[in-house]
């Protein structure tokens, strides 16, 4: 079994308990306006360029085989440091060889996800063992979304647990539950975003309706008591932060028989220099981050419904 990554985070304190070592899947079903990590979204490795290092020597243009680089036209000094802009790349043509990240000198191009099999990730995962012992870490999937890749995720989870290792997973759960569930019964922890409890806002603002997330959540609680499940909440101001939408989903929460707590995610800009590098352009620029008093002023309305809460994972 093999598939698609785009990063491994080794020593990892953050995605679950002790000291862990956190896989990056490629691919996700959604596209939220605020995501933070664009280059996860497609399934397939892609073309990384940053701009800023290119040297304009046109060795890119000269060896790509689906002429994808070009000069732009109203380029008059290519061939000098700083001449960054006057590259364009069609993403379109682009067919991914990384023919042309291997001929630049300056490193301004790079291959953004890699072919794994399970047992490429699982040497990977016995090289940290010790970490895991001592500290009662593991392995965490985030993405991207595993669930994009369910069989090559639930391979990984089964051998991480063959291994002996806590599991956890980050997801959006928006997938079949045929497909999720033999994710998750091979996991100690999940963590599940709800990014808006109105199906058509969540659908305006991640291009999917809520429905089948909402669903895959209340089947884990129900069938899977064994799991920890963790709700995350994006907090993004003016799209999912008002009151109305926390209250419906603490109250959605709250029924949960098995939730071990909410978290509230602040708004963050950290993702938005991958846009250019890839290509996207970010939509969100003039979005603030949330202030600590809205964030507290949230955190109170959840603890009303009596479910345990935390401010930033």
């Amino acid at each position: 079994m093999s598939g698609y990554i785009y990063k491994i985070e080794r020593l990892a304190i953050y995605d679950g308990p002790g000291i862990r070592t956190v896989i990056f899947m490629k691919g996700c079903p959604l596209r939220c306006l605020w995501c933070t990590s664009p280059e996860s979204q497609i399934l397939k490795p892609e073309l990384g360029f940053r701009q800023e290092r290119c040297t304009g020597c046109l060795s890119c243009i000269d060896i790509c085989p689906a002429q994808a680089n070009a000069l732009q036209p109203d380029s008059l000094n290519c061939g000098h440091a700083g001449d960054a802009k006057q590259i364009d790349v069609n993403r379109q043509q682009c067919l991914a060889c990384g023919k042309c990240v291997d001929s630049c000198p300056s490193n301004a191009r790079e291959m953004i996800g890699n072919h794994v099999t399970v047992q490429d990730v699982a040497g990977i995962l016995e090289k940290d063992a010790p970490f895991y012992h001592r500290s009662g870490g593991g392995i965490t999937l985030s993405g991207g979304d595993p669930t994009f890749q369910p069989g090559f995720s639930a391979s990984i989870l089964k051998q991480a647990v063959k291994m002996g290792f806590h599991t956890a997973m980050e997801t959006c759960a928006y997938t079949p539950w045929s497909a999720l569930e033999d994710i998750v019964r091979n996991l100690d922890l999940i963590y599940v975003d709800i990014k808006h409890m109105d199906n058509e806002e969540h659908k305006r603002l991640t291009g999917k309706g809520n429905e089948l997330i909402l669903e895959n959540i209340q089947r884990i609680d129900e069938r899977y008591p064994e799991t920890e499940l963790i709700i995350r909440v994006p907090v993004i101001p003016g799209l999912n932060d008002s009151e109305s939408n926390i209250r419906e989903t603490a109250r959605f929460a709250a029924h949960l028989s098995r939730l071990k707590r909410m978290e509230l995610l602040p708004y963050h800009r950290y993702g938005t220099p991958c846009y250019p590098i890839t290509g996207r352009t970010y939509a969100l620029n003039k979005i603030p981050v949330p202030t600590l008093d809205l964030m507290e002023s949230l955190r109170t309305i959840v603890r009303s419904f009596g479910v345990p809460v935390h401010i930033g994972g």
